[in-house]
């Protein structure tokens, strides 16, 4: 079942890869979220529901290097290989940008995860993450704002 999940996860990312290389150029010339009105207002001021654990940490990283790495980066700077590789325009959230994540609340990173971001992208991960995934991910993503202050 692992090695199936493995050869799932892996055919989910050249896909990915593949769409974006032949997707025509409908992309935001800047950031979509950070428009107003981009977040539902029902997302805006939810909290994370889990406990910040090393557990969950460890439930995040794993979830983080399987579905986001890729166009993320190891180090959550938004230099993924996919991203790099297929010039993604615009380029993937850099989590290291401690000035922005500290304006992105739990919720909206959870719409974002959850929903997708239009214009970029970021597909959504509801039907392959379950709602628990989600927020260990959110948890993990936070650490590396952390990690650049």
């Amino acid at each position: 079942m692992n090695r199936l999940l493995r050869i799932v996860v892996g055919l989910v990312g050249v896909v990915l890869f593949l769409g974006s290389v032949f997707m025509a150029n409908v992309m935001a010339e800047e950031d979509p979220t950070l428009k107003p009105g981009f977040y539902p207002a029902e997302y805006l001021k939810k909290k994370n529901p889990l406990p910040l654990t090393l557990q969950t940490l460890q439930e995040g990283r794993k979830i983080y290097m399987g579905h986001c790495e890729v166009c993320h980066g190891a180090r959550g700077d938004g230099q993924g290989d996919a991203a790099i590789i297929a010039k993604y325009d615009p380029m993937p959230r850099n989590f290291t940008d401690s000035e922005l994540m500290k304006k992105k609340t739990d919720g909206m990173l959870f719409y974002s995860v959850t929903r997708g971001v239009h214009g970029t992208m970021m597909i959504p991960r509801e039907i392959i993450l379950n709602e628990d995934q989600r927020w260990a991910v959110i948890w993990y993503v936070r650490t590396f704002a952390k990690l650049g202050e």
